[in-house]
């Protein structure tokens, strides 16, 4: 893994200590990221998830995105999701041996590009975590 991207993970398996984080070094030089058991609770009818995103080689200097969560998450109130969750996608790490996982796909793409080397993945993940938690 590239430097940049190192320091990335460390950063989130140091805030998630308390959940198992796998990380997988892709070959360009990022990294595939499953965190399981993610706490979840209102809205959602499940109590965790788990959350797989890619961190690009590029980074710091570009968007963590997009994310994936659970298949069948869905809400208390019985309402559908709404975009940005999309259902019927799948997790695919282009690894060897790795099985891809359906999932719904979190989109929550950055746009500002100049916020890029501001938003660490960490910081990324938080705020998707809290919009999640918001819908």
């Amino acid at each position: 893994m590239k430097p940049e991207v190192e320091k990335a993970v460390a950063a989130i398996q140091n805030h998630y200590a308390s959940l198992c984080v796998e990380v997988f070094e892709s070959a360009c030089g990022g990294a595939y990221v499953l965190i399981h058991e993610v706490p979840l609770g209102s809205p959602y009818a499940q109590a965790t998830t788990w959350i797989g995103f890619f961190i690009t080689n590029a980074c710091p200097f570009a968007d963590t995105y997009p994310f994936y969560v659970r298949h069948d998450l869905s809400r208390r109130d019985e309402a559908a999701l709404k975009v940005p969750l999309h259902i019927n996608n799948s997790w695919a790490p282009q690894l060897p041996g790795f099985t891809a996982r359906p999932a719904v796909m979190v989109s929550r793409r950055q746009n500002h590009t100049h916020c890029w080397g501001l938003e660490t993945p960490l910081l990324k993940l938080q705020k998707v975590i809290a919009w999640m938690l918001k819908q």
